[in-house]
């Protein structure tokens, strides 16, 4: 047996901390702590059967799969439940997709029906399930089912062959640890991060990584934190080893802060660096002279977290689903604190009252033998009908309508249209599903302009089209309404109250390029509408504006990844600058917000090959100044009169970008509306 690491339980606190508060919406890269938690499991769950195999000469798989079930399962199965009797006394609502989410959950599947389901990690905060959290629960499960197995043919082996069995597990481990951080940076896309972050395959590498660091860390560790008869020589020694843990450890710290899950890093490299910072962590932890690394880890209330955190992990997400402002009445910081008390508080009675219990043997009187998978079938058989007829009623999915067609009249917008040389399509498709909207060909001569953005395309889209038809041109536009890329992570101040929008960057993506695949573009005008002015929205543990550096940096990026995306199969992508409305021009604050997000534009297309600028805020400048009052239909939105106007200068701006020569062909009705100047 391993005896219990005092710092080792801290480490696990650092962990499940980073991920409520991640969770909480307060710390960018908090979700590392899900593989802060894989590279332990792969050291731990490795190191006890290592040293059950060095104590027997075999390992008892039986006795290993038990010892998990009777950790993980009782407290998974009160969540279960406690969830589907709450949803059936109507004390909770179901929301969509509730029922598979919570049988996957079950049958610790959970990071696969995510994936089936194309529900990207990044937009759970939209419409969250209270299993959102299970997958990385289902590929430890998984990991325990694969792994043992695997590690007793290996020792086998190595036994028949001679010995060396810890070096060849350790081996595989690392080769397994490569192979899945090439799989997750294989499968990673800007429009799709699902298959990446959720498969088994690709999110192995850091348990394998610790599985490794159990094989080549030689014999039993005892709760000093050394071998039983090692000598000074055996241990790390000198001032570089609490050095190196202590700059990996702060090297962890500053990714909970500063990375990104939706940025390409993360999957290329980042992911690997993180992982092993950790197992040096942990190589110190256990094997060296910690020194203050050990004492800042084993700080009891931090232990105290660790020793908990399974039920913490357990429960923090449903918590935090259910416990809304609606339903409790404080919001921000306060409610926050809430959560985290009741979280707490019903992490340590499942701990004391179920999860140590049995443990510790309280079940093992009355069920023994063949009994126990019975039991524990008829367990699971209980909750699976639990969970049925608690979710009867459910809607098995969130749907959504996506019109495609031109506008029929000046009250018809729809989100989504392609020109009327395109076929139009009018049928519900699931949410994040690609456009059902299909292009037959279109003249080669004809250039085709996408214009895509917030909900600004709304009301612009529609006069665009007819303006690009009468030209000889052809249009489609997309508008991702309340999905905006200018809210990175979903909460936004305006008008005293703090508003909650969906975290999509995936959907956003793969509607755009399902578009881009099916309308071939020359040209993609990207039209945001929205306006944040200053300290407006949140972002890490602030609120922040279009003037703040990690704004602007954060945008940068983002406009980048999307123009990665709209420009795929060649074409040129036009940002267009913030129209003055006249929310934004009340105050010089509103302006300098302006100027900022303009500088911004300019930065990406500066930097990203086959991207330009048109200047659509001199355009309705223009506009205003020739007394056209009627350029607004809201403080952000164009009138009809307006996105006529506008329409008028932006077909032959944007076809002057690919074809200049065809600007000789296009109606002269398009340079009519701008005035010299």
């Amino acid at each position: 047996m391993l005896a219990r690491q005092p710092a080792l339980d801290g480490l696990r606190g650092v962990a499940v901390a980073a991920v409520v508060v991640f969770h909480l919406e307060h710390l960018s890269g908090g979700f590392l702590g899900v593989d802060l938690f894989f590279v332990l499991s792969g050291f731990l769950i490795t190191s006890l059967l290592l040293v059950e195999f060095d104590g027997r000469n075999a390992i008892d798989l039986g006795r290993f799969w038990s010892r998990r079930a009777r950790r993980l399962l009782p407290a998974l199965f009160l969540l279960l439940g406690a969830v589907a009797l709450l949803i059936e006394a109507e004390v909770l609502r179901q929301g969509p997709g509730l029922r598979g989410d919570a049988l996957a959950t079950l049958g610790y599947v959970a990071n696969w029906h995510a994936m089936a389901r194309d529900i990207g990690y990044w937009d759970m905060f939209a419409q969250p399930s209270p299993f959102d959290h299970m997958w990385s629960l289902a590929i430890e499960e998984q990991f325990y089912l694969l792994w043992p197995p695997l590690v007793v043919g290996i020792l086998v082996l190595a036994r028949r062959r001679g010995g060396g069995g810890r070096r060849l597990v350790g081996r595989v481990a690392i080769a397994g640890a490569i192979a899945s951080f090439a799989v997750l940076a294989l499968t990673w896309t800007a429009t799709d991060t699902s298959r990446a972050y959720y498969g088994t395959d690709s999110r192995v590498g850091p348990t394998l990584l610790g599985a490794a660091l159990a094989a080549l860390v030689a014999g039993p560790i005892d709760a000093a934190g050394s071998p039983p008869g090692a000598g000074r020589s055996r241990r790390i020694r000198g001032w570089w080893a609490p050095a190196a843990g202590i700059a990996a450890l702060a090297f962890l710290l500053w990714s909970f802060a500063a990375v990104r899950g939706t940025q390409p890093t993360y999957y290329r490299g980042g992911l690997a660096a993180f992982a092993l910072a950790a197992v040096v962590v942990v190589a110190v932890v256990v094997r060296g002279r910690a020194g203050p690394l050990g004492a800042v880890l084993g700080f009891a209330p931090l232990r105290g977290l660790g020793i908990i955190s399974y039920g913490v992990y357990l429960w923090h997400w449903p918590v935090i689903v259910y416990t809304t402002p609606e339903r409790t009445g404080p919001d921000g910081w306060l409610l926050d604190a809430a959560c985290v008390a009741l979280t707490l508080a019903l992490a340590i009675g499942s701990f004391v009252l179920i999860e140590r219990p049995i443990r510790r043997g309280a079940l093992r009187g009355g069920v023994r033998g063949m009994r126990a998978p019975l039991a524990l079938g008829g367990a699971i058989a209980a909750l699976a009908a639990l969970v049925v007829v608690a979710t009867i009623g459910a809607p098995a999915s969130s749907d959504v309508t996506v019109v495609a067609g031109p506008a029929r009249d000046a009250s018809d917008y729809p989100a989504q249209s392609l020109s009327e040389s395109v076929k139009a399509v009018t049928e519900p498709v699931p949410s994040g599903a690609e456009p059902v909207a299909t292009a037959p060909p279109v003249p080669s001569r004809s250039p085709r302009i996408l214009l895509v953005g917030d909900s600004g395309p709304i009301f612009l889209g529609p006069a665009l089209t007819a303006e690009a038809e009468r030209d000889g041109a052809v249009a489609a536009y997309d508008s991702q309404l309340g999905c905006t890329p200018l809210i990175p992570e979903g909460k936004l101040r305006y008008g005293g109250q703090t508003l909650d929008l969906p975290v999509c960057h995936d959907t956003r993506r793969r509607t755009w390029a399902g578009l881009v695949a099916r309308f071939d573009p020359d040209v993609v005008v990207y039209y945001l509408a929205a306006v944040t002015g200053l300290g407006q929205v949140w972002m890490g543990d602030a609120w922040v504006g279009d003037c703040d550096p990690a704004y602007a940096a954060y945008l940068r990026q983002t406009l980048t990844e999307d123009a990665d995306v709209l420009g795929a199969r060649g074409a040129t992508v036009a940002l267009t600058t913030t129209p003055p409305t006249a929310i934004a021009t009340l105050s010089e604050e509103g302006r300098a917000a302006l100027d900022c997000r303009d500088a911004t534009y300019r930065a990406v297309a500066a930097r990203h090959p086959h991207t330009e600028l048109l200047d659509l805020r001199a355009e309705v400048q223009r506009g205003v100044d020739a007394a056209e009052d009627n350029m607004w239909r809201d403080p952000v939105h164009l009138s009809d009169d307006g996105a006529a106007r506008v329409s008028r200068w932006l077909v032959p701006a944007s076809v002057a970008l690919v074809d200049p020569q065809r600007l000789t062909e296009i109606s002269t009705a398009g340079a009519a509306g701008t005035p010299a100047g």
